[in-house]
């Protein structure tokens, strides 16, 4: 957040408020929600992408842990990574 804050010259508190005002979520649940996105878009794009593990597809994105990712990605979608995956599969 340190770094976001200062490439637009403003304090952390600051840019803390603004995301919690317009996105109503914390930085860290938005960040969260914008990487479960990317990867629902990459999974439902590139076919080979639903073989990787859990633990590769947190990477491709950035999260810190396998078990942060499947929980950022349950709490954004209702269902796991493995049950979505299994739904795009038997729709090809």
């Amino acid at each position: 957040m340190g770094k976001l804050a200062a490439s637009f010259d403003v304090n952390v508190t600051y840019l803390s408020k603004i995301i919690s005002h317009y996105k109503e979520k914390k930085f860290a649940d938005y960040i969260n929600d914008l990487k479960v996105d990317y990867i629902i878009t990459l999974l439902n794009t590139e076919k080979r992408t639903r073989n990787y593990t859990n633990k590769a597809l947190a990477e491709e994105v950035g999260f810190s842990s396998t078990q942060r990712f499947a929980t950022a990605f349950l709490a954004r979608t209702g269902i796991s990574v493995t049950y979505f995956i299994e739904q795009l599969k038997k729709g090809e």
